[in-house]
């Protein structure tokens, strides 16, 4: 092996060790933000009502963490799961040894995991920017119809970017992880839900510019205005998911890792392809967890304020609760909050 060679080798190696502790972090990111959020999870996901959008909520917020954590261990290098199912058939001092099904199996699913979890992220924020509409807002029509176009079409560039994969996949014996021979085009995962993202994002911000009421005092309202405010700030964050600066702003920081996500994908090496895909993937799921449960949080106490207020109510509440952006501080005392849909 020449100089360059050794080299090259070198920076590979440290591309995977740098991987393998930014992948470290996955796991305690959903898993910190899960144990804040339990407790607003069981008093308005687990108590409403069962339905579709209850379900999907907890397949998203279950499914991820595990394939996350299955991925992460897979990668640390101390999974006791041997990926290369030919690997005993190898010289007692293997290099390179080829895989015929474990690699690819689980490179597969995990894009099709991406994928259903991209979906069912996108379609509950679609069901939360009904709720901000009329129940005949054209705009429900529309907006259905562009979400099964680009969810079909993000189905077909996953498929493709898979075959692209599948051939270029190997077991390398030397790091014990799945890699790649040389770089697959996987672009065409992203540019899809780019696309969408940028239609959704200018189409809740043209909204916003359009319900002026939501900006009032009304309590009524606090569900709308809390939902404008985040749904457009949980697109910039999936926007953004796909830009490489970095600032000391929370938000911003936020928003650069999408733009970030397309660059590392189109411009790093093999070694280090995935350093930041699974955290991208990690942070998109925690900002759908938060944009859901927050949303209901302000239902709730919207409907407990109307309770209160009641006309048979002997203790009529003259001024409505605090309904300022920071809902997230608000813990619901009444039992009909526990069932708003």
């Amino acid at each position: 092996m020449d100089d360059a060679e050794l080299k090259g080798a070198i920076v590979a190696l440290q591309n995977v060790v740098a991987t393998r502790y930014v992948s470290g972090t996955h796991p305690q990111l959903l898993l910190y933000d899960h144990l804040l959020t339990l407790s607003d999870e069981i008093e308005y996901i687990w108590s409403a009502p069962n339905s579709v959008a209850k379900v999907l909520f907890l397949i998203l917020r279950y499914l991820v963490p595990s394939f996350i954590a299955v991925q992460t261990t897979l990668r640390s290098g101390l999974s006791v799961i041997e990926m290369s199912d030919e690997l005993n058939s190898c010289s007692s001092r293997p290099i390179i040894c080829p895989t015929n099904s474990r690699c690819k199996s689980v490179m597969s699913i995990g894009s099709y995991a991406g994928w259903l979890s991209i979906v069912i992220s996108n379609f509950l924020v679609l069901l939360r920017i009904w709720t901000t509409l009329p129940h005949s807002h054209r705009l429900r029509f529309w907006s259905i119809v562009l979400f099964i176009v680009a969810q079909l079409g993000s189905l077909g560039a996953t498929t493709w970017a898979v075959a692209q994969m599948i051939p270029v996949l190997f077991f390398d014996a030397r790091i014990g992880l799945c890699s790649f021979s040389s770089r697959p085009n996987v672009i065409g995962m992203w540019v899809v839900g780019l696309a969408y993202e940028v239609v959704v994002f200018l189409t809740v911000s043209w909204n916003t510019l359009n319900r002026p009421r939501a900006l009032g005092i009304d309590p009524e309202v606090a569900v709308t205005r809390i939902f404008l405010r985040d749904g457009i700030v949980y697109f910039v964050i999936l926007f953004g998911m796909h830009c490489s600066q970095f600032d000391n702003s929370t938000q911003h920081t936020l928003t650069t890792l999408r733009i970030a996500n397309t660059v590392i994908t189109v411009i790093s090496p093999v070694s280090s392809l995935f350093i930041i895909v699974f955290f991208v993937w990690a942070g998109t799921t925690a900002t759908t967890s938060r944009l859901i449960i927050n949303s209901r949080r302000a239902a709730g106490k919207a409907a407990e304020w109307r309770q209160l207020n009641a006309p048979d109510h002997t203790n009529t509440v003259e001024n409505p609760p605090d309904s300022t952006p920071d809902m997230m501080s608000y813990r619901s005392i009444s039992p009909i909050a526990r069932h708003v849909v």
